[in-house]
């Protein structure tokens, strides 16, 4: 059976006066006509029934025809999380929505990481409508398709009503995601855009009632500043909600919301009086894992799940990279010092987000990889959590407190490591003795090169050549799990800056981007330099252009990516001539701070340019082809 929550909203009143005036009971069953609806919000990529609580859209659908719902709504962040639906970018999830029926949806913040094409791409594909009135173009049109939807439905007597839906998204959310998946666009004031519509909707299309799908930070705010909506449906919080709030003129709104990750769904009643249309009463019940009752799997849902997941096993199978090396894997060695595997993962994050530190707690990382093909599977392998990958802002104090509370932790866990390797040695049980608690938030990281005393702890430490400054502003680049409930509370506070698509995604791109045996090493590209360089700085020598690692060593063998071959070009022919062009902060949407000086010049000379989003593929390796162009780009402004 269905769990009830807090029972009942009265419409315009407060539910003291509502009751005192006229009793719930009242009202004969011939004098009411009620309608059902069943909503979710922030799936997460969720998708199938397990034994922890996820129900998913086989059970939905069931919920769905034992309800006779007249309407099924999602308030977003749906198409993005597990790696059932990133691997398609949001199809998979989309197919189940049709086999479930639902009639619209809104968008989260998450939906936003595939880029706004593929969204439209996701919208035109599907039977049911995605609704954002206020996204739009810098030229102020609507962005998709439909602001709306209208669905004429008959209540439980009989009686036909016609129901509009608007959705609207946080205009906050517009910063939360990477620029490029929002580029060209505006997320405008929500509730104004909910607002018109609704009145639009009412007035024009003559609705009887008017809900509003909402991904939703402020609900109360939300809702302080509409007209003319009825209910809210929301998403993002992550709770079982069951509210009401007081709207701009005076009227009471129930805004609900069905908690997160499949783990509930929301079933609102709305009873009105058949005459007049009038709400009577709202009741919000929700459905989890132990209110499910005799509720089982639908076998048509159920068996598209199955296909779905033997079409994406051919996808996981598929070979996206290659490597040239091993990158061993241990679930103690992880916890203990830095690691092989965990410094590729940390530099995926780098250069998906151009942060100057990247941290990956140990328990994110759980596999490596052997050299040579590299599949989709092994990615999963690494990172198969479906954790986000987010920017926060923190300062040089906090990251050196943070890297000393994860070294110490380290400490402790190799303590306890030895103990098991001598008590394994000596024939005894080695499980007697027990790793510390929380040993998975062991920090890999890249970024930052560090030097420790006899404890263990940081003397020194130097981002990108400079000494850290206990009081300048960083970026940090993690997952959402660290950043957002780990165990270092200065990240933890910090206000999230950027979100920028799955882990396994970085790793995705990263691995990518050394598939073309075309690309060349940073010894290579220092060779190229130094003979093309020779006759504009003759003095020129190895040592001025390229630095080393945190180890000391320069790691010739590494592949050079486009941010390191330009500041190389920059030392290796020192003056270039200057134009009539913008500088890197100006022109460049994605240069860490700590390489805009040294690049200057590069960008002023006008040898580079950025793409249609003002964005430089920092990170992507270079080809000899390529560094050759560079080369001969220098040349031409001399």
């Amino acid at each position: 059976m269905k769990q009830k929550i807090k029972s009942l909203f009265a419409y315009g009143l407060s539910f003291a006066v509502f009751t005192a005036m006229v009793p719930v009971n009242a009202f004969a069953a011939d004098e009411t006509a009620s309608i059902q609806i069943v909503h979710t919000n922030d799936i997460h990529g969720y998708y199938t029934k397990t034994d922890n609580g996820t129900l998913g859209f086989a059970v939905l659908k069931s919920i769905v025809e034992k309800e006779g719902a007249d309407l099924v709504l999602d308030v977003g962040d749906t198409f993005h999380g597990q790696a059932f639906a990133t691997i398609e970018e949001g199809k998979s999830i989309a197919e189940l929505m049709d086999c479930v029926g639902y009639d619209a949806m809104t968008l989260g913040n998450h939906d936003w990481s595939y880029g706004s094409d593929r969204l439209k791409e996701l919208d035109a594909e599907s039977n049911f409508k995605i609704i954002a009135s206020n996204v739009v173009t810098e030229s102020g049109e609507s962005f998709f398709e439909n602001n709306y939807v209208i669905k004429d439905v008959v209540a439980d007597d009989g009686t036909n009503l016609k129901v509009g839906i608007v959705g609207v998204i946080d205009d906050l959310f517009y910063t939360s995601t990477a620029a490029e998946n929002v580029s060209g666009l505006k997320f405008e004031e929500e509730a104004a855009a909910a607002s018109e519509m609704a009145q639009y909707l009412h007035n024009d299309e003559k609705c009887d009632i008017v809900f509003a799908i909402t991904h939703q930070s402020n609900c109360e705010g939300f809702v302080s500043n509409i007209i003319g909506i009825d209910a809210v449906f929301a998403g993002h919080e992550h709770v079982v909600m069951n509210e009401s709030y007081i709207d701009s003129q005076g009227e009471t709104v129930p805004v609900v919301e069905a908690g997160y990750y499949f783990g509930n769904v929301g079933v609102m009643e709305i009873t009105v009086n058949p005459e007049s249309k009038d709400i009577v009463s709202v009741e919000e019940s929700t459905y989890d894992i132990n209110n499910i009752g005799d509720i089982t799997e639908n076998a048509e849902v159920k068996s598209a799940i199955s296909a779905i997941e033997e079409r994406e096993q051919v996808i996981l199978s598929e070979v996206v990279g290659q490597i040239d090396i091993d990158y061993p894997y241990s679930w103690e060695d992880i916890r203990i010092s830095q690691q092989e595997i965990g410094k590729f993962v940390t530099e995926s994050y780098l250069a998906k987000t151009g942060a100057d530190i990247a941290f990956e707690n140990a328990g994110g990382i759980r596999a490596g990889l052997s050299k040579g093909y590299v599949t989709y599977k092994d990615i999963i392998s690494i990172s198969p959590y479906g954790n986000g990958l987010v920017t926060k802002k923190i300062t040089g104090k906090e990251i050196i407190d943070i890297l000393n509370q994860s070294l110490a932790l380290g400490k402790a866990c190799d303590d306890v490591y030895s103990i098991q390797k001598e008590a394994a040695a000596n024939g005894q049980d080695p499980y007697q003795y027990s790793w510390p608690e929380g040993n998975g938030s062991y920090l890999q990281f890249s970024g930052i090169e560090i030097e420790t005393d006899e404890n263990n702890q940081i003397v020194s430490a130097f981002i990108n050549g400079n000494a850290v400054d206990e009081n300048k502003v960083y970026t940090v680049a993690t997952n959402n799990y660290v950043a957002d409930g780990g165990d270092y509370s200065a990240l933890v506070a910090a206000p999230l800056e950027k979100e920028y698509g799955t882990c396994e995604q970085a790793l995705l791109s990263y691995i990518k981007n050394t598939e073309s045996e075309e690309n060349i090493t940073r010894g290579k590209a220092v060779e190229m330099l130094i003979e093309a360089a020779d006759d504009y700085n003759p003095s020129i020598e190895k040592s001025d252009i390229i630095k080393g690692y945190d180890d000391g060593l320069l790691h010739e063998d590494k592949l050079v990516t486009k941010l390191e071959a330009l500041i190389m070009l920059n030392r290796a022919f020192g003056d270039i001539p200057q134009g009539e062009y913008e500088s890197a902060t100006e022109k460049f949407t994605n240069i860490p701070d700590w390489a805009k000086t040294e690049l200057e010049e590069v960008f002023k000379s006008g040898i580079i340019d950025a793409d249609d989003k003002g964005m430089l593929n920092t990170y992507e390796y270079v080809t000899a082809e390529e560094m050759e162009s560079f080369i001969n780009n220098v040349i031409a402004v001399f």
